[in-house]
């Protein structure tokens, strides 16, 4: 597979991104990645490189945001907003083991992306989910211990 190949793969759903978020006012770029962090898709405003730093990012929100809900006894991640002087970013899941992550501007409508954000999810949910991958197991070993 040559990188141009590879590249349009695992953009398969950016489509979806473009015309369901990208298009939305004050959105800058969007991307859905997969809970341990892999890139799956991202809006056409954002190069492949920039978007798997941006899925990294996302990853790590991910993990601070699991280490609250653990501290506070909550059940689940609703969304994760950050907010820097030039931009604000939102993390929400987005089908099983999946996150949509957005950059706004600064003044951007947050509820109105929010909400397109969730009805996104919910519309695409089995479209937009990862299976979870888990360690192999050595299938000799009766001990279910990962090989």
């Amino acid at each position: 597979m040559t990188a141009a190949t590879a590249e349009t793969h695992s953009n398969s759903l950016g489509w979806l991104l473009d015309e369901h978020i990208g298009a939305v006012p004050g959105v800058r770029y969007a991307v859905l990645v997969s809970g341990d962090g892999l890139l799956k898709s991202r809006t056409r405003t954002l190069s492949q490189t920039e978007a798997e730093q941006y899925a990294a990012l996302t990853a790590a929100l991910r993990a601070t945001a699991l280490a609250f809900r653990e501290l506070t006894g909550d059940e689940r991640m609703r969304q994760v907003l950050v907010e820097l002087e030039g931009c604000i970013s939102l993390t929400t899941a987005a089908g099983d083991h999946s996150l949509l992550s957005v950059c706004t501007e600064p003044d951007a409508d947050i509820g109105l992306i929010s909400h397109q954000m969730a009805a996104l999810a919910v519309r695409t949910r089995e479209q937009l989910g990862t299976a979870e991958r888990r360690p192999e197991t050595d299938p000799e070993a009766d001990d279910g211990v990962p090989a």
